[in-house]
């Protein structure tokens, strides 16, 4: 908790309209929806990878040619999560901490620490669940253990690079967002 605390010091109190504004656009159970299913589809995903790789179907042919759903709960969850993302930047409401709820310029270390937190959260995401479908498909004696730490290296990066780019965005768009609504205050 003390970590917690810390962390509000820097950044500042919270700024009420943004916190409503924020509470309106996302809740506790939707962000248990999105990283629990998010988790088990992604699973989903890697134990499908490696079936496909080392020659082991998963899936007899009545199962191949039913409507899959795996792939309508990624659509649903994407686009739930891009939904609530737009709601937040539209508003101007990303963060409710008043440091950067008023900041005038991109807080590039910010963007960084989160990017990178995204690289890591996704590369160690990818190894572990990649190793875990390999240890029960073909056993832990035939895990590729260099292949499977080089493609979390490989989604690191491509997270890493994609987080940057998305969140300063997001910020450019909240900070021309929030300068629009202060020149019609102003008027």
């Amino acid at each position: 908790m003390k970590i917690i605390d810390r962390w509000n010091e820097i950044m500042g109190p919270k700024d009420e309209r943004l916190a409503a504004e924020a509470n309106r656009c996302a809740a506790i159970g939707y962000t248990i929806l999105i990283i629990g299913s998010a988790l088990c589809l992604y699973y989903g995903i890697m134990l499908n990878q490696v079936a496909e790789t080392t020659g082991h179907p998963l899936l007899t042919p009545l199962g191949q040619s039913v409507f899959p759903v795996d792939t309508a709960l990624l659509i649903v969850i994407l686009g739930s999560g891009l939904i609530s993302t737009y709601l937040q930047v539209r508003s101007g409401a990303f963060d409710t901490h008043a440091r950067i709820a008023q900041s005038d310029r991109i807080p590039w270390d910010y963007v960084a620490l989160v990017a990178l937190l995204c690289g890591l959260g996704l590369g160690i995401t990818t190894t572990a669940m990649r190793i875990l479908a390999e240890v029960q498909i073909v056993g832990i004696e035939n895990v590729m253990w260099g292949g499977d730490i080089a493609i979390g290296i490989v989604y690191f990066t491509l997270a890493f690079i994609l987080a940057f780019v998305l969140f300063a965005a997001t910020f450019r768009s909240a900070i021309d967002r929030r300068r629009q609504l202060e020149r019609k205050l102003e008027e």
